[in-house]
């Protein structure tokens, strides 16, 4: 019982910071996704008795704008070790980060990320070069 806890407090914390640098409250991710706020307390906060399922778990990764593999791990699903992450991935994920970033008020928002992988690179490096804030290793 204490791993599994453990293993929840990892994911809840991990959760909570995800949900507070996005600037939502969790009615917000509710809304959003499906998921009720009382539940997603409860992860946060560790009090939540069992771990959340793969399919939840993917909803949260789409809306954080984090890999499923980031979840997974933080829920202990998975290990690090056992996490091979592309470079398409990593440049989807960077990029992905740089259009949803809410203080990066750069030119016009893009809706989708229906780019090719060349446009999504120069719009990373843009975001880089602007924020001075490094994401694509």
């Amino acid at each position: 019982m204490n791993a599994i806890k453990n293993k929840e407090y990892c994911l809840g914390k991990f959760l909570k910071e995800l949900r507070q640098k996005k600037g939502v409250s969790l009615r917000d991710v509710e809304q959003s996704i499906g998921i009720a706020s009382g539940y997603l307390s409860q992860l946060e906060t560790g009090n939540r008795q069992k771990l959340p399922s793969p399919t939840r778990l993917r909803k949260l990764a789409g809306y954080y704008n984090v890999t499923v593999q980031e979840l997974l791990q933080s829920a202990g699903y998975i290990d690090a070790e056992d996490i091979v992450e592309t470079r398409e991935e990593k440049i989807e994920k960077a990029f992905l980060h740089a259009i949803t970033d809410a203080n990066f008020h750069y030119g016009t928002r893009l809706k989708n990320s229906k780019q090719n992988l060349d446009t999504k690179l120069f719009i990373i490096e843009m975001y880089e070069k602007i924020t001075n804030k490094k994401i694509l290793d």
